[in-house]
């Protein structure tokens, strides 16, 4: 056994993929923080890449074994490692409280029931936050995935990098951000940047259309080394809410995941939306936070 720490680079994405699909395979418990959820984080337009050389890297030899990074700005972060290794967990932690702590501290989110992990963290002045995520699954060989649809409404995918601006307006204003969307070169090649995630498949990526306009949108992500997809993100255009198209474009997506293999799928949320979907309750998932002032 020959450990070393390596900081991050670019070079380094499908190392980080690899890993935590291995780990989503050992335990389900760590199943907030897959494959998918890193490619969505890393690329997306609100993560801050200047720090990025301070997500932290362990190896045995030449083989990943784990990972601490921050969850898209300082402030939370996380820490996970190949069921061998869990003895670096103490030492991850150390790095985690070290690298990623803002002003208010640093929250980790930690399985209801890892009490191991949880026990890890009070031993380290962590203490009970109110914030929380939820994930809930879905068995795609056993859920209904038919829908309907206003006849007015076409159900599509992205098909190139080309529909960016589509994709910035439909975010915009399906996550009720008021006034048009900036379309200014900045952001435009962010979101051209979240669209051109390496495992990003634009045929996961479905849109509800009205004539032109794209007012629903649904991406899952899949690779065929897991049975499971990932559903980020979900929106629909205020207007169109209430009449079945975001039901839709979520089902659609899903159905397509099926089709390419994928056995059931997990989504970040509590929102009965997904439950009236046949998604069930899987895991909960506490914060701990650490406020000892930064030196």
């Amino acid at each position: 056994m020959d450990i070393k720490f390596k900081n991050y680079c670019k070079d380094d994405y499908f190392k980080v993929s690899e890993l935590l699909i291995k780990i989503s395979k050992q335990s389900e418990q760590h199943i907030n923080w897959n494959w998918a959820r890193w490619g969505w984080m890393i690329h997306h337009a609100e993560f801050d890449n200047s720090i990025s050389d301070k997500i932290g890297m362990w190896f045995d030899e030449n083989e990943l074994i784990g990972i601490a990074t921050y969850d898209h700005l300082l402030g939370e972060s996380i820490f996970l490692a190949d069921e061998r290794y869990k003895f670096l967990e103490e030492y991850m932690l150390k790095y985690c409280i070290e690298n990623y702590m803002d002003e208010n501290g640093l929250g980790i989110a930690i399985n209801d029931a890892d009490k191991e992990s949880i026990e890890l963290l009070k031993r380290n002045s962590f203490e009970v936050n109110e914030n929380e995520e939820n994930i809930l699954q879905v068995n795609l060989e056993t859920v209904d995935l038919k829908y309907a649809i206003p006849e007015n409404i076409k159900i599509s995918n992205v098909k190139s990098l080309d529909d960016v601006f589509n994709y910035n307006k439909v975010l915009w204003h399906g996550f009720d951000h008021e006034g048009d969307a900036p379309e200014d070169e900045e952001t435009i090649a962010k979101f051209r940047k979240m669209l051109s995630a390496p495992q990003n498949n634009f045929y996961l990526n479905v849109v509800a259309k009205d004539g032109d306009n794209w007012v629903a949108f649904c991406a899952c992500w899949y690779d065929k080394s897991t049975d499971y997809a990932y559903v980020e993100p979900v929106c629909t255009v205020n207007e169109y809410r209430r009449k079945g198209i975001g039901q839709a474009v979520v089902l659609e997506s899903l159905k397509r995941c099926k089709e390419l293999g994928a056995k059931k799928a997990y989504v970040i949320s509590t929102d009965e939306f997904y439950k009236n979907l046949g998604f069930q309750q899987h895991s909960h998932y506490t914060f701990y936070w650490y406020k000892e002032c930064k030196n």
